[in-house]
């Protein structure tokens, strides 16, 4: 483990002033390491925001904590604070070092008008929690993410870093000794290498292939800044999927001390390497706020032998790996299918029935029985009734959970990141490697992309039979090598609120491409099997696909709050 606490350099700009560090200090719990907790100095509301801005900007969550002093002077400066409002660093450092009382109100104002435009007045919800621990992992790979965002043993509240706003290159690779000393080391560090080489040398090329084909109508924004962005955004969704799994990035976490004492415990009991040394920096930070509600966190024993013993059986079950068939650019179709489901609508009904008709004392399965019973015109009668004055910020009513839909998805990695984060639907995934092949980004058709697309053809080919050899020998160390454009195999179990939800949400124009179309095709679905309920799930498919709106609205955003003024 490095002075950092992490495998990564340190991800702070460092080199604080004794008042920086005297402020900094206040509010967490180190200013040297890459794993570090808010103190309870830190108000609930300033930390949410802090994490909403965390993942849309490059710096550390420290180095943006300092910024809001930078946003206070602009502030000041534009008189659009009142001098009498304002904390200068050394104001705030000689408050706390005489233990004098101190008002932040600008910080807890600007905390929450951010929380009130950013995500309540636009009906997110993931930043209203908070927990007891608030704990910062920066300087991981992006195969650990996946499991420290594991909805299983817990649910935790994450923002992970947009990947948009982290510099890639060659030092930001990690490499574990498990990984550099395993029998393909020098091998897997050659091909991270390689992805690297390829992401730099091809996104000048992209950038003038997308301009040529006129992509985005300059014209049609309502600032240089939002065309850029758009473009950069164009750009970057192109270029990432010959990212290597093991490039750094962060992510900000909430945990209940109970939920991460179980989190931790998995963690610590997991093959990956990297895995537990994040989780002994996690714990070690975590007991300066809770030592006594985290004593019991440590390796499991059942764990690690229940993952051994089955793996020795399916070893000897399964004694070959399959034949290797590359998946290259694989149709929507073929990247989904519903395992099983009971018939939606029928149940749905029967459930409104049940909650609804409370004073008639009916039994479910009455319920279900009545339902079967009725004509297709009282059904949707019914279905409307409970459905139809839906706005967009309501939920789908309580009713709709006790029914549920077993989905098989096969996804590049960039759809599973985004639909991973819907941790209340109980989900299974293999683990990442390459072995599934690869699929293809947005836009590989346009005139002049034919350069990069044989080469990444020949990257992403040349890192898939590496994987397949990798597997073999070691599949923990197989978790390293993949790009961020390879195919990943999960499950996932819905009630039919969580379906309308996620089809709602990950079908917008504004969405990647790759996980809006995949749930267009699972609104079709869903239409054949649940045709009443169907009709009342708000599915985006007639809009054509654009950042443009999201970006402009960002830039307005940032502009009303004094960010980069």
């Amino acid at each position: 483990m490095t002075t950092t606490g992490t495998l990564a350099t340190y991800m702070s700009k460092g080199d604080y002033s004794p008042n920086e560090i005297i402020v900094l200090e206040h509010f967490f719990t180190n200013v040297d390491k890459n794993i570090y907790c808010a103190k309870n100095t830190m108000s609930s509301q300033l930390w949410a925001f802090l994490v909403g801005q965390y993942s849309r900007t490059h710096v550390s969550l420290r180095d943006r904590f300092l910024q809001l002093f930078e946003d206070q002077k602009k502030a000041l400066d534009k008189w659009l604070l009142p001098e009498e409002e304002y904390v200068s660093i050394d104001d705030l450092a000689d408050a706390i070092k005489n233990k004098a009382s101190f008002k932040l109100d600008f910080f807890e104002n600007k905390a929450s008008d951010f929380l009130k435009k950013r995500w309540v007045d636009y009906g997110h919800s993931s930043l209203k929690d908070s927990d007891t621990i608030r704990i910062v992992i920066e300087g991981i790979s992006e195969t650990l993410t996946k499991i420290i965002e594991s909805p299983f043993p817990c649910l935790g509240n994450f923002q992970e870093k947009s990947t948009r706003y982290i510099h890639f290159g060659k030092e930001s690779l990690i490499f574990p000794d498990q990984v550099k000393n395993s029998r393909y080391g020098e091998e897997i560090v050659q091909i991270c290498n390689e992805l690297i080489e390829t992401n730099e040398k091809f996104s000048p090329i992209i950038k003038e292939v997308l301009e040529k084909n006129n992509v985005l109508n300059k014209e049609e924004f309502s600032s240089e800044r939002a065309y850029e962005n758009t473009l950069y955004a164009k750009i970057f969704d192109i270029i990432r999927y010959v990212l290597p799994c093991n490039v750094a990035t962060s992510l900000g976490a909430s945990f209940s001390t109970r939920t991460m004492e179980t989190h931790l415990t998995y963690m610590l009991s997991h093959p990956l390497e990297e895995a537990r040394i994040i989780a002994q920096t996690m714990h070690e930070e975590a007991l300066k706020l809770s030592p006594w509600l985290l004593k019991h966190v440590g390796e499991n024993a059942y764990d690690k032998s229940r993952r051994e013993k089955i793996n020795q059986e399916l070893d000897r079950l399964l004694p070959n790996i399959p034949d290797d068939v590359f998946y290259q650019g694989i149709p929507n179709e073929n990247k989904f299918k519903i395992i099983c489901h009971e018939n939606l609508d029928n149940h749905i009904l029967a459930s409104i029935i049940f909650e609804e008709w409370g004073k008639y004392g009916v039994s479910y399965t009455e319920s279900l029985n009545l339902v079967q019973k009725m004509s297709q015109e009282k059904k949707e009668e019914i279905m409307r009734a409970a459905l139809g004055d839906r706005s967009p910020f309501d939920r789908m009513p309580r009713a709709l959970q006790h029914t549920t839909l077993l989905m098989e998805f096969l996804m590049d990695f960039w759809a599973y990141r985004d639909i991973q984060r819907h941790r209340a639907s109980p989900q299974l995934f293999q683990g990442v490697t390459a072995m599934h092949g690869y699929d293809y980004p947005e836009y590989m058709d346009l005139p002049g992309m034919e350069v990069f697309k044989q080469a990444y053809d020949e990257i992403m080919t040349k890192v898939t039979v590496l994987a397949w050899k990798v597997i073999q020998d070691d599949k923990c160390v197989a978790q390293y090598v993949w790009a961020l454009g390879h195919l990943v195999r999960t499950t996932y179990e819905m009630h039919p609120g969580q379906i309308a939800y996620i089809i709602e949400l990950r079908t917008t124009p504004q969405g990647h491409f790759s996980y809006r179309n995949l749930f267009i095709d699972v609104y079709h679905e869903i239409q054949k099997i649940a045709p009443i309920f169907s009709q009342y799930i708000r599915c985006w498919e007639h809009l054509e696909s654009s950042r443009k709106a999201q970006e402009e609205r960002s830039a307005e955003k940032k502009k009303a709050l004094w960010i980069d003024i």
